[in-house]
């Protein structure tokens, strides 16, 4: 008994999916796209090809005649993966290039240091990075054993989680004893997401049509990944044992799975974020004992859930909320004051819980470590504080934030966290903790709105409609916090960017422009453009992507071009406060993200930068400038290279945003691949697909455009309710194009009618 082929497709095609609908993780996309097309944009090209090659002579395994990459590529991963026991060499190496890509997750505003001047500079001499998201940079084949591994062992997990777990949930059957078939892998997130928030609104809106007063509590976990400690005995559990050959076979996934995590935990313990904890995984003997969960990595999601499963019961078992939900490491709880004295505050009254007794309570818990025995001045504790000590203890305990974390430059205090008490390195922190108390007798129109609030955030983009007026850039880029009467200036005492309102500015304007004729004007341009610079073009990286896309299907080359050097300019500027990050690794990881954004938004249309020739000669002159100036651009090509294939990797493996495209089925259709300059763009409405390649007066069938085109909107309209994968399936499957798959039609109608 051995893995099949069939088996590892199916986990390939869980992830393909995966990836298609993400719109977060690029590095794993661009993965794919290399992994799919072979096209790897380094140095290592030829390195990768021939890895491949050598690996299918050692395991005996050809590339057959129209057989795609990535098949020749799951045979030999399905035939090294039940060899590993035997043949480690493939995976060992694989596991050996594991790697990290470093981004920025808090940069250091000194523009607001005087909080009493309210200023609009987002350009510095340098940017302060204060912390860091940290993802996992591995093949494709490891992220193929992380879904294979969900799929044996990692559903088990998902499904003795309890309902209140919103976040990151398997697809399970109706027996919850495996992960459907087909190319499903996750719940969506909006819905689960949407879910976990309205519940919570709804039972605190009943509570309180009840006549009962409620909290809602918001914590959130601090460095939630970063600060798992799985043991790694846990992650390596087979069910298989080490004897027999077929059983090993079955067991080399295990370890392999095992070994991810280890290689990722050894490389994440160099760089001291959120800070030094060597000493927490290894033991005396050198060798990982506990494991942290890579951010990328999808099993960890499940992993992710299942350690905080305790955590989840014991919320629910101890403090009793009307409603509990958990999305990941954010949690919800709805608490109702109670009529007369409970159980609970009996209880609370008979420990004599006050400040000097908790702080001894803190002194004597088995549960804290010696860092942890702290609380400064146990009797200055401010109501959230008093309130979650009262309501919470001792599922989770108030501290002093241990010595060993790196306490928040911008607070002049010692700060305090509350800790899952059980866990030994989740915290919450103080300061970032919400509480909102709502009492029955007063009016309910503060949560009412809350609710509507909510309900027309979730429909921003499932709702819009093209008649509808555009907000301005303005209105949806900033948020400002009035202390009194808003629109006066004496009133306003701050401003945030609005990262929801620009994310739904940008994605209504690139479908205006794509369902209409008309373009954003040159003004509104140059506002988005001066908009991301500096601060605001590195807290909103996340957003590139759908500005590059927005200048590009509004036709604005030279602003496509001011906008990615203006963020080459705010990266390179980029400072770590980590002395184990250098400035120049945090700066190359950026770029990348920006040239992962970039390329993404250029396979839509590659030839756009190369229409205009004081654009080109603009692009090409200072990206080769940018040469001199840092070594990431060093042996680069630039996008309008006749010599890059910088683009094409996402056309070939069809991993293209398709809602920018503005025909159905367009990546379907044939094009040739040796030159950008006869690539089609995606984006323009009025495309000629098929090049005059049919004769359609000479046809016998006399097959007209207009019933061609009819029949292009069927097929389309039925094919857009099916997976991205199945749609993959059928048209190799067909071997044909739309315009042939129309044709067919028609001829098979005009024969029943003959």
């Amino acid at each position: 008994m051995q893995y099949s082929y069939e088996e590892v497709l199916e986990a390939y095609t869980k992830l393909k999916t995966y990836i298609y609908y993400d719109s977060s993780n690029l590095i794993l996309r661009v993965a794919l796209a290399e992994f799919e097309t072979g096209l790897v944009d380094s140095s290592r090209f030829l390195e990768k090809y021939f890895y491949y090659i050598k690996a299918g002579e050692k395991f005996d395994i050809r590339h057959e005649k129209g057989e795609q990459l990535y098949q020749y590529k799951l045979r030999i991963f399905t035939k090294a993966l039940n060899e590993f026991h035997e043949s480690p060499d493939f995976f060992n190496s694989l596991l050996s290039e594991i790697d990290t890509k470093v981004l920025p997750k808090k940069i250091k505003d000194t523009s607001k240091d005087d909080t009493s001047i309210i200023s609009n500079i987002r350009t510095l001499p340098e940017y302060k990075t204060e912390r860091f998201t940290i993802f996992i940079d591995a093949s494709i084949e490891l992220h193929i054993i992380s879904v294979l591994w969900l799929m044996k062992s990692g559903y088990q997990l998902d499904s003795s989680l309890l309902g209140n777990c919103y976040g990151n949930r398997l697809i399970l059957n109706k027996k919850r004893d495996s992960i459907v078939q087909g190319s499903a892998l996750f719940k969506p997130y909006a819905r689960q997401y949407q879910k976990w928030r309205d519940n919570a609104i709804v039972a605190a809106k009943t509570e309180l049509d009840k006549g009962r007063n409620i909290s809602i509590l918001n914590l959130d976990i601090k460095d939630f990944f970063y600060s798992c400690r799985i043991p790694l005995s846990k992650i390596e559990a087979s069910p298989y044992s080490r004897s027999g050959r077929v059983i090993q076979s079955l067991h080399n996934l295990y370890v392999i799975f095992g070994k991810i995590h280890l290689f990722f935990t050894e490389l994440i313990t160099k760089f001291d974020t959120p800070y030094s904890f060597k000493k927490e995984v290894i033991d005396e003997d050198g060798n990982i004992k506990r494991v942290v969960l890579p951010i990328g990595l999808l099993s960890s999601f499940v992993l992710a859930n299942d350690h905080l499963s305790d955590f989840d019961k014991s919320i629910i078992d101890k403090v009793k909320p009307v409603y509990y939900g958990r999305y990941v490491d954010d949690i919800i709880m709805v608490i109702p004051d109670s009529v007369g004295k409970s159980k609970r505050q009996i209880l609370v009254e008979k420990q004599n819980l006050n400040s000097v007794n908790y702080l001894s309570w803190i002194q004597d818990a088995e549960q804290l470590d010696s860092t942890e025995k702290s609380l400064s001045k146990p009797d200055d504790l401010n109501k959230l504080e008093e309130f979650i000590v009262r309501e919470l203890h001792p599922v989770i305990s108030l501290i002093d934030l241990p010595p060993f974390i790196p306490q928040d430059l911008s607070s002049s205090k010692r700060e305090r966290v509350f800790k899952l008490t059980e866990y030994s390195r989740l915290y919450c922190q103080s300061e970032k903790t919400l509480m909102y108390h709502f009492d029955s007798n007063e009016t309910s129109l503060v949560i009412d709105k809350l609710k509507r609030d909510l309900e027309e955030k979730s429909s921003e983009f499932r709702n819009y409609d093209d008649s509808e007026k555009e907000e301005d850039f303005e209105e949806s880029a900033y948020h400002l916090l009035y202390d009194g009467t808003e629109g006066k200036l004496r009133t306003l005492k701050d401003y945030k960017e609005d990262r929801f309102g620009l994310a739904v500015y940008l994605s209504k304007r690139i479908f205006n422009s794509l369902r209409k004729t008309d373009s954003i004007s040159d003004i509104e341009a140059e506002k988005i453009v001066n908009f991301f610079k500096g601060i605001n073009s590195l807290n909103l990286y996340t957003l590139w992507e759908r500005v590059f896309t927005l200048f590009l299907v509004n036709n604005k080359p030279f602003h496509y071009v001011q906008f990615y050097f203006n963020c080459i300019d705010s990266i390179i500027k980029l400072k770590t406060s980590n002395a184990k990050i250098y400035d120049d690794r945090l700066q190359s990881d950026t770029i990348d993200q920006l040239e992962f954004a970039n390329e993404l938004a250029l396979a839509l249309n590659p030839s756009f930068l190369s229409t205009i020739n004081d654009v080109q000669k603009t692009y090409v002159y200072t990206f080769n400038a940018l040469k001199n100036h840092h070594s990431y651009f060093q042996g680069k090509y630039h996008p309008t290279s006749s010599e890059s294939f910088y683009i094409s990797r996402f056309r070939r493996s069809n991993l293209i945003r398709h809602h920018y495209c503005a025909q159905p089925l367009v990546t379907y259709t044939s094009e040739e691949k040796n030159r950008k300059s006869q690539y089609k763009d995606f984006t323009d409405v009025n495309i000629q697909l098929y090049q005059n390649k049919y004769n359609l007066r000479e046809n016998r069938l006399s097959h007209s455009p207009r019933a061609i085109r009819l029949w292009e909107v069927t097929i389309a309209t039925f094919f857009e309710k099916l997976s991205s994968s199945r749609k993959y399936q059928i048209l190799k499957l067909l071997n044909l194009h739309l315009k042939d798959i129309c044709r067919l039609i028609l001829s098979i109608q005009m024969i029943i009618r003959i």
